[in-house]
């Protein structure tokens, strides 16, 4: 009596797996740019609530808060280090909200008068002058996502494709 034998053979298997592999190599690559363009849209958005938060606590306090670079001092110069949003109280810094940093290969950039330094909400929920986020992962334009912040306090989404060079 033979018995009939059900299952793969070690070739089978083996071309099933390089059929895999060669998959996934010309896959992977692909997801790169799906994993930036992600990446950006997570961020812009972080960068957007910080500033949403800002005028909010702003119109709420009646008083100036201020979002700028992350640094023990109150003030840094590298945006992808994260954000604080403070107020100062009596001449000190009273921290409201810090936002993490960004990833160590991204770029942000950011426009406007004084919006290199800060961005200062007065009471009436109003900025000193326009200003706009431009994010880029990896310091690529191609996947770039920007924010931009009306003299109004108002924030809208930016174009996209920015350069932050």
């Amino acid at each position: 009596m033979t018995h009939k034998h059900n299952g793969f053979t070690l070739v089978e298997l083996m071309v099933t797996v390089a059929i895999a592999v060669l998959l996934l190599l010309i896959g992977v690559p692909a997801l790169s740019s799906v994993y930036q363009q992600s990446r950006s849209d997570t961020n812009i958005k972080t960068i957007q609530e910080a500033l949403t938060f800002a005028r909010a606590q702003a119109v709420n306090y009646g008083r100036e808060i201020i979002v700028c670079p992350y640094a023990a001092s109150p003030c840094g110069t590298d945006w992808s280090k994260g954000l604080s949003v403070y107020t100062l109280n009596a001449g000190a810094k009273r921290v409201l909200r810090e936002y993490q940093g960004f990833n160590s290969q991204d770029a942000i950039k950011v426009t406007g008068a004084d919006a290199e330094a800060k961005i200062s909400f007065g009471a009436d929920g109003m900025v000193s002058s326009n200003a706009e986020f431009i994010y880029c992962p990896n310091g690529a334009s191609s996947a770039s996502r920007s924010a931009k912040l009306d003299a109004s306090g108002r924030l809208s989404e930016g174009s996209n494709g920015l350069s932050c060079g």
